[in-house]
């Protein structure tokens, strides 16, 4: 018999100044994000433009979202200050769509496990890559 499937992990998670966040969209989070946005997330998460990259003011939305039911209080403009940090330490807005963004819709369920898991592979060489950079 097969090994079990490995189990979705239950949070994406944030490092910034010396905290780690934890990240991901409840069903009823996904609804009002949907609503406000006007289209679903799965095509909101394709990009606007041909990178496939999000607009900043979207992913940090996104963020928030995905983070206020797990730390009670925390605004926006927290996860705005959050991010100036983030950069601060080294991170760009590309990483953070590699690290954080994607993740938390792998760990949300928007991806089947076998294909989480193909991407999980694929964003690890390009982690990689961005090393060597």
């Amino acid at each position: 018999m097969e090994d079990a499937i490995k189990k979705r992990s239950p949070f994406a998670y944030w490092e910034v100044d010396g905290e780690s966040y934890k990240l991901k969209l409840k069903t009823s989070t996904i609804v009002e994000l949907e609503t406000k946005f006007k289209i679903n997330l799965i095509e909101l998460m394709k990009g606007e433009d041909s990178s496939g990259t999000q607009a900043l003011s979207i992913m940090l939305e996104i963020t928030h979202a995905a983070m206020k039911e797990w730390h009670h209080g925390i605004k926006l403009k927290d996860v705005l200050d959050m991010f100036e940090k983030y950069v601060d330490e080294g991170g760009s807005q590309f990483s953070f769509y590699i690290n954080v963004y994607l993740k938390i819709f792998t760990v949300s369920g928007f991806f089947p496990q076998a294909l989480a898991a193909d991407m999980e592979k694929g964003l690890e060489e390009t982690r990689k890559e961005l090393e060597m950079m």
